[in-house]
């Protein structure tokens, strides 16, 4: 393999209704191929979810899912993260329930099965939730939960995105909490990221650092970008994701990944 060309997902290769051409990709992938370069889709996302948005070309590309904890490629796992302990995460529910911002009706938890909500979530948030889970599982308590979570998402009310996660970073040491593009944080192992799963992705195939090209527009693709040897940041990005790109491309609307992707088919 000559080059890994890795993309965060929202807000960068999805347009805002969450879709792409997908005649336009096959075209990109069919040369890629060609020329020995790897199609990663790097995502806050679940596998089953990454797997759902490209089917069709699911046999073809690798997958970084859950911010990192889980790499696949052709269907194999090649490298998967330590889960959140069960007392970390609990801890998290019952004091988010507690603190002054979020609500557990508002928590997810995800797992390589699917994602775990709460019975008393309000529909329109099961029904948003689910645009992003392929399986959702409802339980009365998260205490029911027995298969390993890599990662929780905690959803704000408006105005409160900045100051929930502001908070949850004051008060839990060994998780991180990042924006992803929404009105939510995911929350992650302290140590888990983008990058971990890129740099694994990078030893399985033998490539350098500095043949990997990464795209992403926020917080949870800082670490990835600053790992590749070319960061490319969409214009609608973040502002500290513009400042550690080296370049900043168009909207994720305009499908600028896809664009950029085509024009390096004709440089190399």
């Amino acid at each position: 393999m000559q080059k890994i060309i890795a993309t965060d997902m929202d807000g960068t290769f999805l347009r805002e209704d969450h879709q792409f051409n997908r005649e336009r990709f096959r075209r990109v992938l069919n040369q890629f191929h060609e020329k020995g370069y790897v199609f990663a889709a790097a995502s806050g996302r679940s596998l089953l979810s990454l797997q759902t948005v490209f089917q069709g070309f699911e046999d073809e590309i690798a997958f970084i899912a859950e911010n990192g904890s889980l790499v696949s490629y052709k269907g194999e796992v090649i490298f998967e993260e330590q889960p959140i302990e069960r007392k970390v995460y609990m801890d998290i529910v019952h004091k988010l329930e507690e603190g002054p911002y979020g609500s557990s009706s508002f928590l997810v938890l995800s797992g390589r099965q699917g994602a775990y909500l709460l019975t008393s979530a309000e529909q329109s948030y099961i029904d948003m939730i689910s645009q992003f889970y392929v399986k959702i599982h409802l339980v009365t308590d998260f205490s029911e939960v027995t298969e390993d979570i890599v990662k929780i998402v905690a959803t704000f009310p408006d105005g409160t995105l900045e100051a929930g996660q502001e908070w949850l970073n004051e008060h839990f040491d060994r998780v991180t909490a990042v924006t992803t593009g929404f009105e939510s944080v995911d929350i992650i192992l302290s140590d888990s990221h983008k990058a971990v799963g890129l740099y694994n992705l990078c030893e399985y195939f033998g490539v350098d650092a500095e043949h990997v090209v990464a795209f992403g527009d926020n917080q949870n693709d800082l670490e990835m970008l600053d790992f590749a040897g070319t960061s490319l940041a969409t214009s609608n990005a973040k502002p500290e994701v513009k400042k550690v790109a080296d370049t900043v491309i168009g909207h994720c609307n305009d499908e600028a990944v896809l664009a950029y992707m085509e024009e390096m088919l004709h440089e190399y």
